[in-house]
């Protein structure tokens, strides 16, 4: 048995993902593979088109053997503790071989360059990036400048590929494959990296010209269509069943600006003190989200008000995620100090993913959760971890249209999907 690992959204499972998956057993030779799925909630700060059991319905539908839940922390995390949470998670299973994870650049040599300078964090590139930054350039921006620079002085990097520095930074599948091969060094893990191009659309691609396409492209398509029909054709009949099935109960889709209201309700009632309790608020800028949700009634309306060259969009909606959840710095820091994901928390498998679980209970020291009800956590960071995890589905299924699922906590009634047909890759 070779098991493949791959995290992943799947907001929704589309033909570009079948793709990835398909190529990663192809080039890795594995039997069997686990997805490591973020939840209700995404790293990007936006709900989840539909919700994590019904979209790891349609990835055991599409080939995928066991999908785990990444709790919610690390879900909704900056790129780096996102990929720190799912690869400490990865790793801690005790059985994986292999990690596939798709980029736009395409080559895992110069990912792992770049992943070793950024954790070995050397003088000279610490000098460079402090300087961008007191330049007013965003995080990001200034990180890209300081690396180049610091390429360009010691020859690390060759010449040809220099200019490929800021390109890379650029797109947001390439920063998590460096963070994932970052995460995989900084704990000496045995798991293999491996990185698979994306084909035919960009990770923020709008378009929808070919059968593969973004899932931000069906996501935007569906605000502006308001018809799945249109979108039938990029991703497996499956998951297309899935999401008319969802839409057809009225529990999908779900969009950020559902949670407007709440969000801009509790900014108004917060102090400057109270919201510089989270993560990434800092410098003032708990002022100028304060003062923008006054002058706003929208969080298009509040995100363009707050933005700037130095805070970007991504930031201020995971901040503002953060506020919706009610997601602490210091929580935050306390669940990334004490290791990571606490527990095995089961969406979906199908035979395949039974024959992985029965080796994590021989390989892993963390305990597997098929039933909340059964599950006693080992320590209060587990309960704390796992109280976000249940807080999180409970925010989101006030936004169901459903009277019936709007009320209910989904965690205690929904059980893992067991797929009884395996699908043969």
């Amino acid at each position: 048995m070779k098991i493949l690992g791959v995290v992943t959204e799947y907001n929704p499972f589309h033909n570009g993902h079948l793709y990835h998956l398909q190529r990663s057993l192809e080039i890795t030779g594995a039997t069997h593979t686990v997805a490591i799925m973020s939840g209700n909630f995404l790293q990007r700060g936006e709900p989840a088109l539909v919700d994590k059991w019904e979209r790891a319905k349609m990835a055991v539908k599409s080939g995928v053997d066991l999908v785990l839940e990444l709790p919610t922390t690390f879900a909704c995390a900056t790129a780096e503790i996102f990929a720190s949470g799912a690869v400490s998670l990865l790793d801690n299973l005790g059985i994986i071989d292999f990690m596939s994870f798709g980029s736009e650049y395409g080559r895992i040599d110069i990912l792992e360059v770049i992943a070793k300078t950024l954790l070995l964090s050397p003088p000279d590139y610490n000098d460079y990036i402090k300087n961008y930054l007191q330049q007013g350039l965003s995080f990001p921006l200034a990180r890209s400048h300081a690396l180049k620079d610091y390429f360009e002085k010691t020859s690390i990097i060759r010449n040809e590929f220099l200019h490929d520095i800021s390109n890379i930074l650029n797109n947001p599948n390439n920063i998590l494959a460096i963070e994932y091969i970052k995460a995989l060094k900084k704990i000496n893990s045995p798991i293999i990296p491996y990185t698979v191009p994306r084909v035919k659309a960009t990770y923020h691609s709008k378009e929808i010209r070919s059968n593969i396409c973004s899932a931000t492209a069906i996501r935007e398509g569906l605000k502006k269509e308001g018809s799945l029909e249109y979108f039938s054709n990029v991703m497996p009949d499956s998951s297309y069943a899935i999401l008319k099935s969802a839409f057809n109960d009225n529990v999908a889709p779900i969009f950020d600006e559902d949670f407007a209201t709440t969000i801009i309700t509790i900014l108004r009632r917060m102090s400057a003190t109270e919201l510089a309790l989270y993560f990434d608020v800092e410098e003032g800028l708990e002022n100028r989200i304060l003062n923008c949700s006054q002058n706003s009634n929208s969080l298009l309306g509040l995100y363009n008000c707050i933005k700037s060259k130095r805070y970007t969009l991504t930031r201020i909606q995971r901040i503002c995620m953060h506020v919706l959840l009610n997601l602490h710095r210091e929580d935050i820091q306390k669940f990334v100090a004490y290791g990571g994901p606490q527990y095995i928390r089961v969406l979906a498998f199908n035979n395949k993913g039974r024959e992985i679980l029965k080796l994590c209970k021989s390989k892993s020291s963390l305990p597997i959760i098929n039933k909340i009800s059964n599950y006693i956590p080992q320590n209060d960071i587990a309960k704390k971890m796992l109280d976000l995890d249940i807080r999180a589905s409970n925010i989101y299924s006030i936004a169901m249209k459903d009277n019936y699922h709007s009320k209910i906590s989904p965690d205690f009634y929904i059980s893992p999907h067991y797929e009884k047909t395996h699908y043969e890759i």
